[in-house]
């Protein structure tokens, strides 16, 4: 990993690091999030997934994925990283 990818990355972690914050505040059951990418092809490799602690914390939260992914692409935005809906997704722990 490059100096340059190494500062992107921890750009990266920071931001989504603020996003889980916000996202336990605001949604209880909201367990912690994780994320893949390839820095060769930022935009399109970043993968989100969000965990929530058991099925019903999930099932619960359903209704406010929409306000999940408005975080999340938030604080993406504040680092000029954007990513689609379809590239974060919620699973159960």
């Amino acid at each position: 990993m490059t100096k340059t990818q190494k500062l992107r990355d921890k750009q990266i972690r920071q931001a989504l690091t603020t996003a889980c914050e916000n996202i336990k505040h605001s949604y209880p059951g909201f367990a912690y999030l994780t994320h893949t990418i390839d820095f060769k092809n930022e935009t399109k490799s970043l993968k989100v997934k969000c965990y929530f602690e058991d099925d019903m914390a999930y099932h619960e939260s359903e209704t406010h994925f929409t306000q999940i992914i408005d975080i999340i692409t938030a604080a993406l935005g504040k680092i000029n990283l954007p990513i689609a809906a379809k590239q974060i997704v919620f699973l159960v722990d």
